[in-house]
């Protein structure tokens, strides 16, 4: 016998509640951002993602040319003392 509590019906008008409830929320969001939007600019604006600028400036120095000798000498050392130098640097 299934639960009241978990009856496929029961659940399905629950799930579809929620998705109501959802959608008002994303109405009443949208709209109050659009209100927003107009007092502060005058009209709506589409939003733009900023470049990503900062990761390209940060991971930059990984592939300069000066790395790869150094990267071959760190590859090709023994293990113990790879973990060894590992260690002593982080």
């Amino acid at each position: 016998m299934v639960s009241p509590k978990y009856d496929p019906a029961v659940v399905q008008q629950k799930l579809a509640d929620l998705a109501r409830r959802d959608a008002e929320f994303a109405r009443l969001a949208e709209a109050r951002e659009q209100q927003r939007q107009l007092s502060t600019y005058g009209s709506v604006r589409e939003y733009q993602f900023p470049p990503n600028t900062t990761q390209v400036h940060v991971t930059n120095w990984v592939h300069g040319g000066w790395l790869r000798p150094v990267r071959f000498i760190y590859r090709n050392i023994p293990r113990p003392l790879r973990k060894y130098l590992k260690r002593f640097w982080t």
